[in-house]
């Protein structure tokens, strides 16, 4: 079965809500359907409402021709209107299901399972969308260039999910090898590296990195399940930025981005634009 496409429109929701969803409906591909935000003069299939907003609720309640919705609700038993509603605060979970259960209402569409090897990820995301909504992110700087190499799909999606809630644009390698074709051809500002890489492991993709006049200045955060202190020594010299443990904690990943990307810096970005 081909997975339906529906278009989505926020109303309502501060920033760091709207980067939260942003995220998330990335991962209904694994659940037989996907999301996307509906462009500028493009109609929306479901709509998204901040029902905790006054001014948001008064005005969809007066809207005339209302388009299939889901209420974002502190108290969902509140919502009226025959709304499907979730409660705050945002989880994964309750998100998905919740569009989910719009699709089917509203249109009928039931997906073949299509979930593959990622079982965990929307409990993982759960922790990650809560720690980033209570976070404040004023310290980290947008549009950052991400690649993240790593083998495991899962890890791939969370690190996704995660650079997403900060406006980062992330691209992807399964290797070590594929990893360094990207950075041939295509401008980053980090890499997010896996140590035990098939074939070519982190240790020398990293040294290749830094060694290259293409990618020396790419920042390099080592991503391992071991934090041994003679791996973090290898890393040093191997010439990487960084070192963050699997899984991330959001906390740990936010002090990283913090510290290699500050706001307010400047020259991190006017090097990106030389290259």
């Amino acid at each position: 079965m081909t997975d339906r496409v529906f278009r989505l429109t926020f109303l309502g929701f501060t920033e760091t809500e709207r980067r939260v969803m942003s995220s998330v409906i990335r991962l209904a591909e694994s659940r037989g359907r996907s999301y996307r935000l509906a462009g500028n003069g493009e109609p929306a299939d479901i709509a998204v409402i901040d029902w905790d907003s006054q001014p948001v609720r008064q005005q969809w309640l007066r809207q005339p021709g209302k388009i299939p919705a889901l209420a974002v609700a502190s108290d969902p038993e509140s919502v009226g209107d025959g709304l499907l509603a979730i409660r705050r605060p945002l989880s994964v979970t309750r998100l998905l299901d919740g569009l989910a259960q719009v699709s089917i209402r509203a249109f009928g569409y039931i997906p073949e399972l299509a979930i593959h090897d990622a079982s965990n990820v929307e409990a993982v995301a759960d922790k990650v969308v809560e720690a980033a909504t209570q976070a404040v992110q004023p310290s980290v700087r947008r549009g950052v260039r991400a690649l993240v190499v790593d083998d495991s799909a899962a890890v791939r999606k969370i690190m996704e999910i995660q650079l997403g809630l900060y406006g980062f644009h992330a691209d992807f390698a399964e290797t070590g090898e594929a990893a360094l074709e990207r950075l041939a051809t295509k401008a980053f500002d980090v890499v997010f590296l896996d140590l035990t890489l098939p074939h070519m492991d982190g240790y020398e993709v990293c040294k290749r990195i830094k060694r290259s006049r293409h990618s020396r200045q790419v920042k390099v955060v080592m991503l391992t399940s071991r934090a041994s202190r003679i791996d973090r020594i290898r890393g040093a010299m191997a010439g990487c930025d960084a070192y963050l443990t699997k899984p991330v904690a959001q906390e740990d990943l936010h002090a990283t981005l913090t510290e290699l990307f500050p706001k307010e810096s400047k020259h991190v970005h006017q090097q990106s634009a030389r290259r």
